[in-house]
Parts: C-alpha cells; sequence; structure tokens
C-alpha cells in the first residue's frame, strides 16, 4: 500500500505541467453569497489567457467554486450551474407539501403557523439556524459529484484547502482533507442561516468572520504568486438604515472587510488583488449571478498585460489541461461507484429498521446521485430530522461504504405549532380561529406520535390523536382519537327547509357541542394515498343561543366509515398543480331526541348512510394557474329541526357574496373555477410570497329535504375578484363576492380555513 501511494506521488510529480521556473500560481477567493459568480469569470479569464492555477483557497462561496474547480471542472461547466442551479432551496429545508404524508398535509394544512418550537419539561426550545442546511448539503453533494474522503486535497486536480471558524473556540480552521462537501459546507455555514456544522467533533461555522480571503493559505502550502479575489460588500450608507436588521448587516461586513484587509495588506508587488465591481449587490441575489460573472471576468481583462506575463504556452497549457483531466478521471464519483458495505448511523428514536426500509439502499448495487437523493428526501419526509448527510469511503482494498448519518432534531422530540385565521366582510361578525398543538414524537421506535390541538375563536376545540404503525415499514398503522367541540352556524329563521339566499340576513345563531371518539386502521403503501377503515361515535346537542329552548336537539351517533384519499397538491389553500380527491361514505345508527317535542326521533329505520366526495385539480402554464373544485356531501336525515351534521356554504371561494358558513343544510353540492394570475414572485431567498390577481365561477348551495328533485334544489350562481400574497402566515387575500342575485360582500382574509 506504501508503494502504492509513493508510485502515485511520483507520477502526480511527473505529470506537473508547469515549466521548473515557472512560478507556483495560488488563486484565492473571498465569501460574498451569491457575489461569488465572479469568481467563475476570473477563472474563465485566467483560463483564456492560459494562466494556469496551482493551488486554490477559498472562503464560504469562494470555498465551494473552489473545490468544484479544484475537482478539474472548468470555468464554463461551473458557469452552467448558475442557471441549472436552484440556489435559493439551498436555504429552504422544508419539504414541499406534494413530498409529504397525508396525514401530515391535513396537519399543516391546519396549523399552517410551523414555527416548530420544541417543547420539554418546563422548556422550549428553538433551533440553532433558520434551516438546517439540507438543501445546502444536497446542492453541494450533487454538484461536486459525490467524491468519496481524501487523505488530503492535494490529490484533487489542483491542490485546495478552505477555511471555517471554530464557533466555541473562536479560531480557524483549515480544511485539507476529508470529504470534499463537508469541506464547503463547514466553510458556508453563515451563523443564523444556517446551524453550525458537526466536522470531527468541532461545531464550524462561515470562515469569513475571521479570514475571508485566506492568502496566508495559500502561501503555507506553496504559492509563490497569488491571485487574490475580493467580492466584499459596499458599506450601508444613512439612507439604508430602514430596518433594525441593517444594523447587523453592517457590523457583520464590517468584520468580513476587516479580514479580508488584512489578507491584502500581506500582497507583494508580485501578486495580484482582483475587485470585481460586484459591491452593490446582495449575497442572496442569485438572480444577479450572471451579472457577477461578467463583472468578474472584466475585473481580469482590464490587468490583462501584466497577467500575461505569467501566462503559459499555448502548448505547456494544453499540457497543464490534460493533466488536470488526467487526475479528474482517476476520481471516484459517487454516481459510479458499487456500494460494497451500507453503514446507518441512526441517532433518532426510529428504530434501524425503519430508516433501513425507508432509504431503501441495498449493497452491491450502482446507484445515480439523483437517486440516492431522492431516497434521503423521502426519508427527510418524516420532518423529524435535523440533517441527514451521507458520504462515501474506500479502504484498502478498495472496498467502497456508503455511510448515512440520520441526525434526529436537537431541539425535539415534542414540538408546538399553531393555526390563525381571519375572514371579515364588514357586516356581520368576524370568523376568527387561535389555535396550539402539541406534537409529542418519543413514543416508540416504530414512529408512534400523540397530537394534541386547541383552538379558541369562533369555533372552539380539544382534540387528541394518537397515531401508532403496526410494523417498521409504516405503511399500516391505526388512530385513536378524541375530541370536543363547540361550533357556531347561522340558523334561517324561517327553518332549515328555506335555505333561500334571503335568509342570510335573518337568521339566528347555533350552536353545536359535540364529543366524538373515533378509532381507525389505516394503509398508506405510496405517498399520496391513504385509505381508512374505521368505527366513530358521537354526542352533541344543538340549540339556537338566543333561545335555547326552542329547538333544541341532543343526537348521539355511533357509525363505521371508509376513507380513501389521494393527495398531490403543493399547496391546499393556493395550490398551482396537483390533484386532491377524498372519498368517504359512513354508514350509522342515529338518536335524535327533539326537546321542543320532547321524543326521540328514531321511528322506522334510523340508520343513515352518508356520503361525501370532494376533487381539487390545479394546473398551472407560467404564470397562469386554473384551479377545479368540486363538493357534494350528502346524508339521510330525518331531523327538519336541525340537522345534525351541518354543511355550509358562504364566504369566500365558498359562494361568494354572502357571509361566511351563513347557510348552513344536510346536504351539499358545489363547484367552482378558480383563475389566479401570479403577479409579483416576492422571493426573499428562504421564502417567496407570491402575489396574486384572480377571479372566480361558482355555482352551489345546501338543503335538508331529501325530497327535493334536481330542478328544485336551492343552487345559486357567485363568482368573485380578488388580490392577495401567500405568505408565511397563510393567505393575505382582499376580495370582493357577488351572487345571481345581487348580493355582495367584501371580505378581508388571513390565514387559512380547514376543509
Amino acid at each position: 500500500m506504501i508503494l502504492g501511494l509513493l508510485s502515485f506521488k511520483v507520477a502526480a510529480q511527473s505529470l506537473h505541467p508547469t515549466p521548473p521556473h515557472h512560478p507556483q500560481i495560488a488563486v484565492v477567493l473571498a465569501g460574498g453569497g451569491a457575489k461569488g459568480a465572479a469568481h467563475i469569470g476570473v477563472l474563465k479569464a485566467l483560463e483564456d489567457l492560459h494562466v494556469p492555477i496551482d493551488f486554490i483557497t477559498g472562503t464560504s462561496m469562494g470555498a465551494f467554486f473552489g473545490g468544484l474547480y479544484a475537482t478539474g471542472m472548468s470555468a464554463d461547466e461551473i458557469e452552467a450551474l448558475i442557471y441549472s442551479v436552484d440556489w435559493n432551496s439551498g436555504y429552504r429545508d422544508r419539504v414541499s407539501r406534494s413530498d409529504r404524508r397525508i396525514r401530515d398535509k391535513e396537519y399543516e394544512d391546519r396549523y399552517q403557523l410551523t414555527t416548530d418550537l420544541g417543547v420539554r419539561w418546563g422548556e422550549i426550545r428553538a433551533y440553532r439556524g433558520l434551516v438546517q442546511g439540507q438543501g445546502m448539503l444536497r446542492i453541494l453533494r450533487e454538484t461536486s459529484g459525490n467524491l468519496p474522503a481524501f487523505e488530503s486535497f492535494d490529490e484533487l486536480a489542483i491542490p485546495y484547502r478552505s477555511v471555517a471558524t471554530d464557533i466555541v473556540k473562536l479560531e480557524p480552521v483549515i480544511l485539507d482533507k476529508g470529504n470534499l462537501a463537508d469541506a464547503m459546507m463547514a466553510s458556508m455555514s453563515v451563523p443564523g442561516a444556517l446551524p453550525p456544522y458537526n466536522l470531527n467533533g468541532r461545531l464550524l461555522v462561515d470562515g469569513g468572520v475571521i479570514n475571508n480571503m485566506p492568502v496566508n493559505i495559500a502561501r503555507e502550502i506553496g504559492a509563490e504568486v497569488v491571485i487574490a479575489v475580493d467580492i466584499s460588500t459596499d458599506y450601508k450608507t444613512e439612507d439604508d438604515f430602514k430596518t433594525f436588521f441593517t444594523v447587523g448587516e453592517q457590523l457583520s461586513n464590517y468584520l468580513v472587510r476587516r479580514s479580508t484587509k488584512e489578507q491584502a495588506d500581506t500582497l507583494s508587488d508580485t501578486d495580484f488583488l482582483i475587485r470585481p465591481e460586484v459591491g452593490d449587490m446582495e449575497t442572496t441575489e442569485f438572480q444577479k449571478m450572471p451579472e457577477a460573472y461578467v463583472k468578474g471576468y472584466g475585473a481580469v481583462m482590464a490587468l490583462k498585460d501584466e497577467l500575461e506575463k505569467i501566462a503559459l504556452s499555448p502548448g505547456d497549457y494544453q499540457r497543464y489541461i490534460e493533466h488536470k483531466q488526467r487526475v479528474r478521471r482517476q476520481l471516484h464519483y459517487g454516481s459510479n461507484t458499487r456500494i460494497d458495505k451500507l453503514v446507518i448511523n441512526n441517532r433518532t428514536h426510529y428504530s434501524d429498521l425503519i430508516l433501513e426500509n425507508k432509504l431503501n439502499l441495498e449493497p452491491g448495487n450502482t446507484y445515480k446521485s439523483e437517486d440516492i437523493e431522492q431516497r434521503i428526501q423521502d426519508l427527510y419526509a418524516l420532518d423529524r430530522f435535523e440533517l441527514i448527510n451521507y458520504r462515501y469511503s474506500q479502504d484498502d482494498a478498495q472496498q467502497t461504504t456508503l455511510t448515512v448519518d440520520v441526525n434526529e432534531k436537537s431541539w425535539g422530540p415534542n414540538y408546538l405549532n399553531f393555526r390563525f385565521f381571519l375572514e371579515d366582510d364588514f357586516e356581520t361578525e368576524s370568523q376568527y380561529s387561535l389555535g396550539a398543538s402539541f406534537n409529542f414524537t418519543d413514543l416508540n421506535q416504530h414512529g408512534a406520535e400523540l397530537r394534541t390541538n386547541v383552538e379558541m375563536g369562533t369555533d372552539k376545540l380539544l382534540e387528541a390523536e394518537l397515531y401508532s404503525p403496526f410494523f417498521s415499514h409504516q405503511e399500516v398503522f391505526t388512530t385513536f382519537s378524541v375530541g370536543y367541540a363547540d361550533e357556531q352556524r347561522s340558523a334561517p329563521v324561517a327553518g332549515f327547509e328555506n335555505t333561500d339566499l334571503s335568509t342570510t340576513t335573518n337568521y339566528l345563531p347555533v350552536n353545536y357541542r359535540q364529543f366524538e371518539f373515533e378509532t381507525t386502521i389505516g394503509y398508506q403503501a405510496w405517498l399520496w394515498r391513504e385509505l381508512k377503515l374505521g368505527i366513530n361515535f358521537t354526542k352533541g346537542s344543538g340549540n339556537y343561543s338566543t333561545l335555547p329552548s326552542y329547538g333544541e336537539i341532543d343526537f348521539r351517533s355511533l357509525g363505521a366509515f371508509i376513507n380513501y384519499r389521494i393527495d398531490s397538491l403543493d399547496n391546499y389553500s393556493l395550490p398551482t398543480r396537483g390533484v386532491y380527491l377524498d372519498l368517504k361514505y359512513r354508514v350509522s345508527h342515529d338518536n335524535i331526541k327533539d326537546h321542543q317535542s320532547q321524543i326521540d326521533i328514531e321511528s322506522g329505520d334510523d340508520t343513515s348512510h352518508e356520503f361525501q366526495a370532494k376533487f381539487m385539480w390545479a394546473y398551472t402554464e407560467e404564470r397562469h394557474t386554473a384551479v377545479v373544485n368540486t363538493d357534494f356531501e350528502w346524508v339521510e336525515n330525518k331531523n327538519s329541526t336541525m340537522p345534525i351534521n351541518p354543511k355550509e356554504v358562504g364566504g369566500f371561494l365558498n359562494l361568494s357574496g354572502i357571509p361566511r358558513n351563513s347557510l348552513i343544510g344536510q346536504n351539499k353540492a358545489y363547484a367552482s373555477l378558480v383563475y389566479r394570475y401570479r403577479w409579483f414572485d416576492n422571493n426573499f431567498g428562504l421564502f417567496t410570497s407570491p402575489f396574486y390577481l384572480g377571479a372566480s365561477m361558482e355555482y352551489g348551495g345546501v338543503w335538508t329535504d331529501d325530497s327535493l328533485n334536481y330542478n328544485e334544489l336551492p343552487l345559486y350562481v357567485a363568482g368573485s375578484v380578488f388580490a392577495g400574497v401567500d405568505s408565511p402566515l397563510g393567505p393575505i387575500m382582499l376580495a370582493y363576492g357577488q351572487t345571481e342575485q345581487g348580493y355582495n360582500s367584501v371580505y378581508l382574509i388571513l390565514g387559512t380555513t380547514f376543509k
């Protein structure tokens, strides 16, 4: 083995392309976020001038582009990444809704304020970064080719070093070996945005504060001529101080620029300092990366005459390129590597078998990087992990091991999320809801969870649900839930047989209070589909809140149901793509007591049959989105005084033009077609808040009398126009709706309603 290493080193030295007396040249790339695209332009210009690069060092984004170039990639190959990589995804870890389990989708549709705060006895804990780095690691692994660990980064086509900061000891850390993606990630972990990166037992963050342009490191590894690239941000002016964030940005920029200047001051007359004009560009303006590239290229070409003095002849430069490509071909890229052994470092409460089943990786196979990343993402979609990382390594026998590190959220295992909703039509009482949900996850190794929900407002809710998979694959599960609800509805004074729109201005408030117990067994072998069989028991009462002795009923219902759901929507409130189908059939034994008549309503056959079908389909072409929605709910009912399981219409996009839930009945038929135009994207990097303009056409209504023919059903035409944004708090909409009879309303909606 030792002889093999010596022969490799001798061969590498014999292939060194530069003439014996040519100076050893190092390129030093400073950090600067999206401005780092200027580095690619610099590298491209040096290639065009035939200036060789013998060493490369970098910090933060400089460490990333420098690392890619060190593998032997050309500037043109790296430039292509400007356009093909979704850079903002590096700062977004949330798994998209369409990739979540059905139960998680339903949960987050309701409790949309996903603070994900950790809850322990007497303690609330938060995460250490706005994101945990899962998205950023995926970018680094895929772009660098999933290379195995190196004994030294001198084994790359160009010897390479990156710089990070030990946040505990507050000292620089030079990364000169190991996994290339790790070296990049540690140097790019911007404090606050990304958590410290745990590497070899040290907590590492962005090296920019301590050494943003590591000229000294280039000297230490043998550089005789240094080409340093400074992409510092301009200081803020007095007019820029408009938010409290600006102060922190200014101080951070000062520290980074100070370390950059300290390194720049060490440059000699034979060195070069390149300063592309990107100082006015923000570090997260990834859409401006092509402009930065051009400015980097131009900054080098402005020094063309001086740089040509250290350039190689065409023949020598070609030999230099051929040497880099020979070394590159010797690298073992993940997509071409056969896995001989799989190791899963399980740092979670889940069993090893669950992780193995989710990843479904088998030794003896070769996997494309995209395939492994998708499997990692499928596991991460459980949303119980802080970071899932993987790496290749080779032993002395050239056996390849794939090691997967699965780390549970360090601030868990119990989490707190919230709900907020408001709809106001400026005429009737506002409809609102404030809620909190506690999710307890560390119950057993199969992934059992307990969710407890509390809501106050127009409607009140207390409920708890225990979810427990039967097996490690989690395809078969059972749930048990218990809940209490107190809901308000608007009942027409003329009685429930009359659901004419005129009754929405002449109504009585009705309270529904009920306890419900439910147990189910479910099957979800596919991410977007779920089948459940269940039994539930409901006991409750309904009465007019202003006339409690009139029309009061008590009811009990014991039933069994089957529920099948398909859900691939990317967003339930404002979908742009996907399908939603929810089918449910329930058969029950009902007992209803009318206090006004003092009799039990259970004469004849007291078996009820209920059928529900809801369908949504969303399609987007460029900035135009169409959403089709249908909702049909029918139930047998013997109670003409007051329906025990009321359906409602009214409110924005639910028969716009009348107050929210102002028409109730036992049965419902509703359909709508919604068009949205995405006017502005409002891309803030960590999140987006698109601004929409739209309109809807709606048709539907509710009724209680089962004897009505279709042409007798009280169905109405309505429509709306609206404008709003999809914010981190949920939709914020201002809308105007009108029915065919001339009823109209103006709506202000904050947050998400619940299906």
